[in-house]
């Protein structure tokens, strides 16, 4: 184990990293209101243990050429937090080939959300203890108890890949599991729904107006910039601005759910726009919403047979059903298939290494179990 926390340091340390192509890594940090600060970060070439003092050192930009190269790999586990901070912090737009062992562990197992400390022993026969896990690691200097606690985050990672990458090899997983721990940073991998009227439950109790007013609103919504959805109201809030017809920025300002900011910003263009489409609704041609119910037999049959599904064919393939179909996948398919009536077009809707992988095998299941049909 090597401390860097001189400038001077750095260059020795890119020369020796410059002769790897994989890197062993996990971040110290402490999280606060404010936001996060990186304290110190630990890499190994798979030979030595390096502690890089982010605190003290004064540009890291350096070491991230070396890092993060295009020719290079990270090992890390449970990195959701790690990566963005090390991008961050090293100067990179792009981060290199990832594999995540917590993911990959759950490419091969029936566990998902394992820890560093339970894949050690499981595979390693190595038991840690606990005891510097809520130290602070702002302080300075760092005890040599507290280094050697970080140190141990990394030293074991290469055995532990080794160990891994076997039982992927072994069960045809390797490649899956390098997808999905890349999905892990990819924010947009899962594009949102375009938002329908039929997500708004108390739409039913609208008259002509309102209601024009609120597919007004889902279009505007729609029409918006990831930014400035994040500027705009929510979505849930879109009903009661239809229900309470504002006039004028200072009425809009008063309902909950919108920003004075927002409001003072765009409320009269979209208040203007919002009862224009109003003023045009035709109630001779105005069809009521019937009230959708609140459960049905027939969802409770599909949410039971993917389950089922979810069950069976993860345990099959032996993959952790949170990686493969986590809530958010089944939800998503639910819809598809609620909306479409046909089980197939909801299986077309899975991307990437899930499609793969899961696409085939959910549809010849379906064939030895139906899905349910309305």
């Amino acid at each position: 184990m090597q401390l860097i926390e001189r400038d001077s340091d750095l260059p020795n340390l890119i020369a020796t990293l410059s002769k790897s192509a994989r890197f062993f890594l996990d971040t110290e940090f402490e999280s606060t209101r404010g936001g996060t600060t990186l304290c110190l970060i630990q890499v190994s070439d798979g030979r030595s243990v390096y502690l890089v003092d982010a605190l003290r050192l004064s540009d890291l930009t350096s070491l991230g050429q070396v890092l993060g190269g295009s020719d290079k790999e990270w090992v890390l586990h449970a990195a959701q937090q790690d990566v963005p901070l090390l991008q961050e912090s090293l100067g990179l737009t792009q981060v290199p080939r990832l594999l995540d062992t917590q993911v990959a562990w759950a490419c091969c197992s029936a566990e998902a959300s394992v820890s560093l400390a339970y894949l050690e022993m499981v595979l390693l026969g190595v038991k840690r203890g606990k005891g510097h896990q809520r130290d602070d690691w702002k302080r300075r200097p760092l005890p040599q108890s507290q280094l050697a606690y970080a140190a141990e985050d990394v030293a074991n990672l290469p055995a532990l890949y080794e160990q891994l990458r076997k039982r992927l090899d072994e069960s045809a997983r390797l490649d899956v599991a390098y997808a999905a721990s890349r999905e892990v940073f990819q924010l947009d991998s899962d594009p949102p729904r375009p938002l329908r009227l039929a997500d708004f439950r108390n739409a039913w109790q609208l008259g002509p107006a309102e209601q024009a007013a609120l597919l007004y609103l889902i279009d505007w919504f729609g029409a918006l910039s990831d930014q400035n959805k994040t500027r705009a109201p929510d979505t849930k809030t879109l009903l009661s601005i239809a229900a309470r017809m504002p006039r004028n920025a200072r009425d809009l300002g008063r309902i909950k759910g919108v920003s004075q900011r927002f409001a003072e910003r765009a409320g009269a263009q979209l208040c203007a726009a919002l009862n224009k489409a109003a003023a045009a609704a035709d109630a001779d041609v105005f069809e009521p919403i019937p009230p959708p119910p609140y459960a049905t037999f027939d969802e409770i049959r599909r949410d039971a047979w993917l389950s089922f599904a979810r069950a069976e064919i993860c345990a099959e393939l032996g993959v952790a059903p949170e990686l493969l179909l986590p809530p958010r996948l089944l939800k998503t398919l639910r819809a598809i298939w609620d909306d479409t009536g046909n089980f197939e077009a909801a299986v077309q809707a899975l991307r990437g290494f899930r499609r793969d992988l899961l696409g085939r095998a959910l549809l010849e299941f379906a064939k030895g179990h139906p899905p349910p049909s309305s």
